[in-house]
């Protein structure tokens, strides 16, 4: 069977060449809708050869046990290098409306199959592994190359439009943001390499290696980003690098010795993890990795979760233990950036989906975060990595902590971002939405329409280093249903939000409701107590 694949691989590569291409391809399909499947799974067919096609006659297959027509298509000529869309009505872009009912994957190889109207010519989608029921590839052999089994609302997407080698495993990706009629998205590979570092007193020169890790070239250009403590202290435009090359750049620039962060953006690009790079200017402050970033008291409908940051990370097992030591308990890859371990990584992207995807790590077993207050103690077989202690007087729920750095020195602070959270990203800085006078609590966003995401937010700015907040929001009848902050440790300025949902999660109904704030500054007994009052539309 093994010289028979291969003299057919070996035959059906050399038509491929040779040939004008001039087949249709399943360009992308979209099996498993975020809502009910009916009306709402679609399929994208292209031309990626150089004439017209005409394609009365040709049949869509599905399989799980076996293939099965779904669809025969009516007359339609597909000219070069165009899409057709076939989807349910629900599809207001659809050339073609049926209502199929592919499988879901789930448990076993399943597919999606294109047959030429003469019957002579297919092009196979296979999806999930194992393949129990033997479905055929397009060698008319049961196919050992699958494409991903992906999430809810993602699409199957070849790399690039009409990329095609029959080998389900590197044709195709899981597209989180589906384009039915339209390009694919090419999701091209950047990585940031190696660096050497040239400091005199405030005057840094970075030299940089950017890689394309891809086998083709994306169409725009990237944008690479240093900064430091959320100061842009460089920004340069990065033409597009050619398939499996590399570039180098040098910087230059004035800061203090704090670290730096470099950012190489790429839009559409798949692994965001090596994207990112935090360099130590001084090294005595920085250990190389650490504890970044966590989530003790998740707001209902979110999880807890841990990000550490690394740039010498070892490939291997890795544990968090707490004060009872119970373990959270990891892998890592070999490579550099910001890592999040959780226990379920596609509802955490739907919590915070600018979270890189790449980044997100599921623990093989979890120890749930005290919200009284614990000792997080990251380590590998070698010993102890980092570690931090917490109390609960500093946690809020559904905000994160995140570790920042003053004068070289490692603090703790509350996140600043709307989302309670920056997963994956570099953490948070103070708002540089206008903060009310020294003293002052402002609050802005009522009327809010909580359920498009909007939220209230109340800023302080207080001549103190550190206070503690409590702010609960009361219905008319002086029923409290919901508490921000309770007795919490913030610092000097900042905002704290409302997200509109009651202590359940629910959103609460429309209406006025009365917001009690109070305030204390910790180095001595003075109190501050304000009322507000917010509405809540739609």
């Amino acid at each position: 069977m093994t010289w028979l694949r291969s003299f057919i691989l070996f035959t059906y590569g050399m038509l491929f060449w040779l040939s004008l291409k001039a087949e249709i391809v399943i360009n992308e399909v979209c099996y498993d809708p975020v809502s009910s499947d009916m009306g709402y799974e679609w399929i994208e067919l292209y031309n990626n050869g150089s004439t017209s096609i005409p394609l009365e006659g040709a049949k869509i297959l599905s399989g799980g046990s076996s293939y099965v027509v779904q669809y025969t298509l009516p007359f339609f000529e597909l000219r070069p290098q165009r899409y057709l869309l076939i989807g349910g009505e629900s599809l207001f872009n659809a050339q073609l409306n049926y209502n199929f009912s592919f499988q879901n994957g789930g448990s076993a190889t399943d597919g999606i199959r294109y047959v030429s109207p003469d019957g002579t010519y297919t092009d196979t989608v296979l999806y999930d592994s194992p393949n129990s029921n033997q479905l055929f590839d397009d060698y008319n052999l049961p196919g050992t190359h699958f494409a991903p089994d992906v999430p809810a609302g993602y699409s199957l997407a070849r790399i690039y439009d009409g990329y095609d080698t029959n080998n389900c495993e590197t044709d195709f990706i899981a597209e989180a943001k589906p384009t039915p009629g339209l390009a694919n998205r090419i999701h091209c590979d950047y990585a940031l390499g190696t660096y050497n570092i040239l400091q005199e007193n405030n005057y840094v020169e970075l030299d940089l290696c950017l890689k394309n890790l891809s086998p083709f070239v994306p169409l725009i250009s990237a944008e690479l980003t240093i900064t430091q403590n959320s100061i842009l202290l460089a920004q340069q435009a990065i033409a597009p690098i050619p398939a499996g090359d590399s570039l180098r750049v040098n910087l230059s620039f004035t800061c203090n010795s704090s670290p730096i962060t470099v950012i190489l953006s790429l839009v559409d690009d798949p692994d965001s993890t090596n994207n990112v790079l935090l360099i130590p200017l001084n090294s005595e402050a920085q250990s190389g990795i650490w504890i970044n970033e966590f989530l003790a008291n998740p707001e209902s409908g979110n999880q807890e979760w841990i990000e550490i940051y690394g740039d010498q990370i070892s490939q291997g097992t890795y544990y968090i233990a707490d004060n009872s030591t119970s373990q959270i308990r990891f892998t890592l890859p070999a490579t550099s950036g910001y890592f999040v371990i959780c226990q379920n990584p596609d509802a955490l992207l739907l919590r915070y989906p600018e979270c890189p995807a790449g980044s997100l790590i599921l623990a093989e077993s979890w120890t749930y975060l005290n919200n009284d207050g614990d000792c997080l103690v990251w380590k590998n077989e070698t010993g102890t990595l980092d570690s931090l202690i917490y109390t609960g007087a500093e946690i809020i729920k559904g905000v994160s902590r995140e570790r920042v750095l003053v004068d070289s020195t490692a603090i703790w602070q509350n996140c600043y971002s709307a989302k309670g959270g920056t997963p994956g990203l570099p953490n948070s800085s103070m708002p540089q939405t206008e903060l009310p006078d020294l003293g002052k609590v402002v609050l802005t966003g009522s009327p809010c329409d909580a359920k498009s995401g909007e939220k209230i937010a109340l800023a302080y700015n207080f001549p103190s280093p550190a206070n503690r907040i409590t702010c609960n929001i009361y219905d008319l009848s002086g029923r409290k249903i919901c508490s921000v902050a309770d007795y919490a440790l913030v610092n000097a300025a900042g905002v704290i939000y409302w997200n509109g949902c009651k202590q359940d999660g629910n959103f609460a109904p429309r209406g006025l409701y009365i917001i009690l704030w109070e305030s204390q500054n910790t180095a001595d007994s003075k109190i501050m107590r304000k009322q507000f009052t917010a509405v809540l539309k739609g």
